[in-house]
């Protein structure tokens, strides 16, 4: 039962990273405008009817930009960084705390959930950075594949924080494994992780958005300021795929360490405690 409560837990906590968003309609875009119709839940009548297959009328369309406005306003409790910092602090205070039923878990679940999380986060990595990365930006419109970045990259480094966050908790609990080094090694990863999700990423994506601005301004992409954001733009680029390089490196350095993987060096890890029980 605890291990079914554990599980639950780490599947709810990658879902919160991207749920319970609050949208708010962008300055100087129509209300109207913001979604296909097929996409909303809003009726249009069609010959005095109901119908789900047509648009609004232009008046109607305006009617409904005048009365609809935000939802609620911007404020930093409503923010995916503070929600993805809320459930990080949580998780961390309830695996590390003395007393806590995280913390006391049995070796046998620890070692299911280290390779759960492991398995997670190394698939994830290995998908995003050399598949579909390498695909999507061979294959789509530049500005597109920026914007459709913009969007996975908050939840990719959410989730790889996550699943390091939970191997590094669970390691305390695995008896009989050498693991000082592999926590020094996961911590490293652990904090590249961190760098890039509430910094690097961040300011990439606000930088990469005021270029996309600047090329439809008078003088593009010849002006200097273009020039100085795509300078920084390529500085920030390049730190924030070294750290992920560095934060890859190190979660694989940790399972593959001497005395904490399965197979090398004659280490026995938790494939061991699992046929144990």
């Amino acid at each position: 039962m605890r291990f079914n409560s554990l599980l639950l837990v780490f599947f709810s906590c990658a879902n919160l990273s991207s749920g319970f968003q609050h949208p708010v309609k962008p300055s100087g875009i129509p209300a109207a405008t913001k979604a296909h119709h097929i996409f909303t839940s809003r009726p249009f009548r069609k010959n005095g009817k109901s119908g789900l297959f047509r648009h609004p009328s232009p008046r109607t369309a305006a009617s409904n930009a005048a009365t609809e406005g935000d939802w609620t306003k911007k404020r930093l409790h409503n923010t995916p960084l503070f929600r993805s910092g809320a459930i990080l602090a949580a998780l961390g205070l309830a695996g590390f705390a003395s007393g806590s039923p995280i913390a006391k878990m049995p070796s046998k679940v620890a070692a299911v959930l280290h390779l759960l999380s492991f398995a997670t986060w190394f698939g994830t990595v290995f998908y995003t950075t050399f598949i579909f990365g390498i695909t999507a930006f061979k294959n789509l419109p530049r500005k597109m594949f920026g914007k459709l970045q913009s969007k996975l990259f908050p939840k990719y480094f959410m989730l790889g924080s996550l699943t390091i966050l939970i191997q590094l908790i669970t390691l305390s609990n695995l008896s009989g494994v050498t693991v000082q080094k592999s926590i020094k090694a996961l911590g490293v990863s652990f904090g590249m992780t961190l760098l890039n999700q509430f910094y690097l990423e961040p300011a990439s994506t606000k930088i990469m958005f005021a270029r996309y601005e600047r090329e439809e301004e008078d003088g593009g992409k010849e002006t200097d300021e273009y020039k100085k954001l795509a300078a920084e733009f390529g500085k920030f680029h390049g730190i924030s795929s070294l750290t992920n390089l560095i934060a890859m490196c190190g979660a694989v350095a940790a399972w593959c360490l001497p005395g904490f993987s399965p197979r090398l060096a004659g280490g026995e890890r938790a494939y061991a405690l699992v046929r144990k029980g």
